[in-house]
């Protein structure tokens, strides 16, 4: 029987005790330990190179190198800038320059508005904390508030709180004197410094005070020329940008910056101050002495426009215009509308002889009482027999109804038209917070009353500065001068730059100029202005008493006494009104006004060296046979 082999098992091992099989068995074994085996056909691996893993070292090194050394000239450079900067900062300190207010003086050049310099002390509370005393002893914020209560005239206990602290700069009392400041100086405590500024003074007082007007305790002008001038006078301040030491002064070669202040323009005004001065004593006696709310006296130097005067009570001195009420604090010359009464009739005169419709000497038989074609009624002041007056007699007796009979002559258009060319319903033309150019409605408005009453200055109103301005053109031979109070613009080094003085207008011709004039100067000589009287003078002028409209706005409240006259009457050199408005006791012009005329346009006359009168006046007839 054949032999039979059986067959090989798969667990069977060699004689070397390695696994049996046949070639290329054991590939499971690779899949479990990689790497023992190759791949057929691929190059045998070595050991990892050692070079490769070096430079790997290397260039790490050198990034971690450049991280750090880019780090370094980030510190060392612009961190260093960045850090000397903000030290810079912190010790750079910016002190305000103020510009100077510009100055305002009169015509003569006396200082009306000025600048003072006064002090502000200011604190370093971390220097003070170092004060020493005399004897070397450490005493801070409390010894120094001890040091410090007697200049500034005050308790340690109350200035300590502003002198402890950690406030590198801290105010502690302002509106000191040089002397004051010298005092605290001369105690040397470190941290305390001081900062200079300047406050409006007004060496003149109340003279010129409603012009003035003033300036708060910031600086701010509230009120008068200081506010309508305010951009020019006000200037542009500076500043200064200086390095400080740990004491806190100035270091001398440290970074500085300067930007100078430049100083605000001031004004000089037409005004003199003699003239105001006596002005305002003259108009604030009368006030007293007839109890009224307010007066005041305008001076205009005939032929220029220039004011020489604008004087009024109550007045206000504007170094404490607190003294006095708000109402008072302001200028009525330029704000206070009134009904100028019959110094207005002075306008209807010249019309009607202008317009060749009447002469000085026309005849007219004027009763107490006439009623219109509308059926108003006018009436004069007081009751009288039919009276045979000349045109002139009329306006020297103030008669109501004599104006009223004449000036019918004139359409409404002309007594419109000659009302606003003497000034009336417009601006005076200088400027002033709250001027008003006074009403005067359009003739096409006017009522059945008005149109009348115009005539003799009721029904429309005005200030002191048109009444005064329509008798200086009649004075300056018929032609209308532009108002003015600013002559001059004066810089930083006190040179004049005049302002332009603009053309006059011709409102009547020179002959009826004359023959006004004529009737003014009767007026006074032997009518209602007699108290208006100047020794040694020919003066014209013309009395108003008119109805005061009530503040309510409906109705009337008391009475304005005014009087406006011109001197001398030869040769005119001024135009001045006087006004009180709601007198308690006396209120017509020709006994509360008239007197202040006298005085006032006596005085300027003689302080100007105006030569007295050498002609008789050529007075026109009153009344006719």
């Amino acid at each position: 029987m054949p032999t039979v082999t059986p067959p090989r098992s798969r667990s069977s091992q060699s004689s070397s005790g390695r696994p049996a099989g046949r070639k290329g068995a054991g590939r499971s074994g690779a899949a479990r330990r990689p790497g023992l085996f190759r791949r057929r056909g691929s190059k045998p691996q070595g050991p990892p190179d050692p070079r490769r893993r070096m430079a790997w070292l290397v260039v790490a090194s050198l990034a971690a190198l450049l991280l750090l050394a880019g780090r370094l000239v980030a510190i060392q450079g612009m961190d260093t800038m960045r850090l000397a900067q903000e030290a810079l900062d912190s010790r750079l300190v910016s002190k305000p320059l103020p510009a100077a207010r510009g100055v305002i003086t009169a015509a003569d050049g006396t200082v009306l508005a000025d600048n003072a310099m006064r002090y502000r002390v200011v604190v370093d509370q971390q220097n003070i904390a170092r004060y020493e005393n005399a004897e070397g002893e450490l005493v801070g914020a409390w010894g120094a508030a001890q040091a410090m209560a007697g200049p500034l005239d005050t308790d340690p206990g109350l200035l300590l709180p502003e002198l402890a602290g950690d406030k590198l700069w801290n105010p502690v009392a302002e509106g000191l004197t040089s002397e004051v400041w010298n005092e605290i100086d001369a105690l040397d405590i470190p941290g305390v410094s001081m900062e200079e500024y300047s406050i409006r003074t007004y060496p003149a007082g109340a003279v010129g005070g409603n012009l003035m007007g003033f300036t708060g305790s910031d600086g701010q002008a509230l009120a008068g020329l200081e506010l309508e001038y305010d951009e020019s006078l006000q200037g542009r301040d500076g500043e200064q940008q200086y390095e400080r030491g740990l004491a806190g002064d100035m270091i001398p070669l440290g970074d500085s910056n300067l930007v100078p202040a430049r100083n605000g323009t001031g004004l000089q005004l037409t005004i003199d101050p003699t003239i105001q001065y006596y002005a305002q004593q003259a108009i604030a006696d009368q006030a007293a002495e007839h109890d009224a709310e307010w007066a005041s006296v305008v001076i205009e130097e005939v032929g220029t426009g220039r004011i020489l005067a604008a004087a009024e009570a109550p007045s206000v001195d504007p170094n404490d215009p607190g003294a006095v009420d708000a109402e008072d604090r302001g200028s009525r010359i330029f704000t206070g509308m009134f009904e100028p009464g019959s110094t207005a009739k002075m306008i209807t005169v010249a019309a009607l002889i202008e317009e060749g419709l009447v002469t000085p000497t026309t005849e007219f038989t004027v009763p107490d009482r006439w009623t219109a074609p509308n059926d108003e009624e006018f009436r004069d002041s007081s009751e009288h027999p039919d009276q045979q007056l000349t045109f002139a007699g009329i306006l020297m007796n103030s008669s109501n109804t004599g104006t009223i009979l004449a000036g019918d002559k004139l359409s409404l258009e002309q007594r419109y038209d000659y009302m606003h060319d003497f000034g009336f319903g417009e601006a005076s033309g200088i400027e002033f917070p709250g001027a008003t150019g006074g009403i005067l409605h359009p003739y096409e408005e006017w009522d059945g009353r008005t149109k009348y009453t115009v005539m003799f200055g009721q029904g429309m109103s005005g200030t002191a500065l048109q009444t005064t301005s329509a008798f200086a053109t009649i004075a300056n031979g018929g032609v209308r001068m532009p108002l003015q109070l600013v002559s001059g613009m004066v810089d930083d080094s006190g040179t004049v730059t005049p302002v332009p003085q603009g053309a006059g207008t011709r409102v009547v011709s020179e002959d009826t100029s004359a023959q006004v004039l004529s009737m003014l100067e009767a007026t006074v000589v032997d009518g209602t202005g007699d108290n208006a009287a100047v020794p040694g003078y020919r003066v014209g002028g013309k009395t108003g008493t008119s109805q005061a409209p009530a503040d309510s706005g409906g109705g009337y409240d008391g009475y304005t006494a005014s009087f406006v006259g011109v001197a001398p009457i030869e040769d005119p050199r001024i135009a001045v009104s006087v006004t009180l408005q709601r007198p308690r006791k006396g209120y017509y012009g020709g006994s509360a006004a008239a007197p202040v005329f006298s005085d006032v346009a006596g005085f300027t006359l003689r302080h100007l060296r105006v030569p007295p009168s050498t002609t008789d006046p050529e007075l026109p007839p009153e009344e006719w046979n």
